[in-house]
């Protein structure tokens, strides 16, 4: 058992026994991987059909090093290639692409016939996932998120919110001017730090009497700035 884990040298016999070992170990252990991936994205989301990528994803790989005759290099200069489709469709989540690269990284494993370091190096990684995930690793203690506000042209912009945004919030910073509306309108977007107690809606209500009642949308965003310190 212990060699069939850990073989002196990489490979799998290419006949129906090999081949089923090899890809229903990939897909138990990218089953695995896809299920912690669910556990540490419940609170922030995900794209619905990405687990289920996870979980297909290493069998794949595992199968492509097969049809490329065993070849690592070759399989996966090809299986980079085919998870980059993913990666550039949202390359803003980092978790993502670091479970795309582990599923590759368990199919290489698998399809090379490395078991047993298939087996350990995933129970190792969805551990260290699991606790990042529980201990809130690397989550800024202040909730960071997008003030965007509706400007009429009429109305001088330059300072206007500044009172407002010093008075509620902890950091602040102007990021993108825009107009709108066919260049009737101008949006001012800004990166603001609010401490929980803070009531948002007190500081969208006074933003509102500035700005003609016009459109003021607050977003949570994930990306941390430096802004201005509020007075």
């Amino acid at each position: 058992m212990t060699k069939f884990l850990f073989p002196d040298a990489g490979g799998v016999r290419l006949n129906a026994q090999g081949v089923l070992t090899s890809v229903g170990i990939a897909l138990i252990l990218g089953a695995i991987l896809s299920a912690v991936y669910l556990f540490t994205k419940r609170k922030r989301g995900y794209t619905s059909d990405f687990p289920a990528a996870i979980v297909i994803l290493a069998p794949l790989m595992a199968s492509v090093i097969f049809l490329v005759n065993s070849s690592v290099a070759a399989a996966v200069s090809l299986g980079g290639a085919l998870a980059l489709l993913r990666i550039r469709s949202d390359p803003r989540d980092t978790m993502d692409i670091a479970s795309l690269l582990f599923a590759i990284v368990i199919g290489v494993g698998c399809g090379t016939g490395y078991y047993g370091v298939s087996i350990v190096i995933t129970l190792i990684i969805c551990a260290v996932m699991v606790i990042l995930a529980v201990t809130n690793f690397g989550v800024p203690k202040k909730n960071q998120f997008t003030l965007k506000i509706t400007v009429p042209e009429d109305l001088n912009f330059e300072g206007a919110f500044d009172e407002f945004l010093d008075k509620y919030t902890e950091q602040w910073s102007l990021n993108q001017i825009r107009t709108t509306d066919f260049g009737s309108l101008y949006e001012l977007r800004y990166h603001i730090t609010l401490d929980s107690k803070t009531d948002r809606r007190e500081l969208m209500d006074a933003i509102r009497t500035r700005n003609g009642n016009l459109d003021v949308i607050i977003t949570l965003r994930e990306f941390d700035t430096v802004g201005k310190t509020a007075k």
